[in-house]
């Protein structure tokens, strides 16, 4: 067991607002890690929760046009996917704040959202429509941090509004859990997560909003 009894009733409560089927690609590896066994058995666990929830598991090392097809970089990975949503993307074990933040994007994806008229215009200004070149945005987070899931909130929000008013895909968006991949703790230059990576380049320290973030691939903010 990888979720304690707290987890599991958090993932009850947040599931049941689940209105569309919802599966969780999770890449693991044949000859299992520590950390790919508990992001595995985790997964499982949250799909026990709810009949809109289900699982495939996948051995990284010999599924390879589905790494490409869901733009998977390291195992452990957890894709959540549903129709007519974003591929929102997690690397490392869903457990802690990530966990929450992992909810976050089942249900993001999952559930009725309404976009606050700020975010849409934004969306619709010409310099995001003007993007020609899908931009990298990997959120670098920890486990023990409250800020993990507030973050993670606006990434994902930002990418399901930018999948429903825009026509192809712009932004591809991941979330790092840095226990799990200390190495990501260089990239962010020293600065404590959640920091906001664009194209591998930090760009934006927590805290920051979804407006943040919309700005960022265009080159209008940054908080670094």
């Amino acid at each position: 067991m990888t979720l304690n009894r707290a987890s599991r009733k958090e993932a009850d409560t947040r599931l049941a607002a689940l209105r569309k089927q919802v599966a969780l690609q999770v890449f693991t590896l044949k000859y299992e890690d520590g950390a790919c066994r508990e992001a595995r058995t985790a997964a499982e666990e949250l799909a026990e929760a709810t009949s809109r929830l289900s699982v495939e598991i996948n051995d990284a090392s010999e599924c390879g046009d589905l790494v490409r097809k869901y733009h998977v970089d390291a195992p452990p990975a957890l894709v959540a996917t549903a129709k007519g949503s974003p591929d929102l993307r997690l690397y490392g074990v869903p457990t802690g704040y990530a966990l929450i933040a992992l909810l976050e994007a089942l249900t993001t994806i999952g559930a009725p959202i309404d976009f606050k008229s700020e975010l849409v215009d934004a969306i619709k200004d010409p310099a995001w429509d003007g993007l020609r070149t899908m931009r990298q945005l990997d959120l670098v987070v920890s486990r023990r941090a409250v800020a993990t899931a507030d973050a993670a909130a606006f990434l994902w929000r930002v990418a399901a509004a930018d999948y429903a008013l825009g026509e192809r895909l712009r932004i591809l968006v991941s979330l790092r859990v840095i226990e799990d991949f200390p190495f990501w703790a260089v990239k962010t230059c020293g600065r404590p997560a959640p920091v906001l990576l664009v194209d591998g380049i930090p760009a934006l320290s927590w805290p920051f909003t979804d407006l943040d973030i919309v700005a960022l691939p265009t080159g209008h903010a940054s908080s670094v």
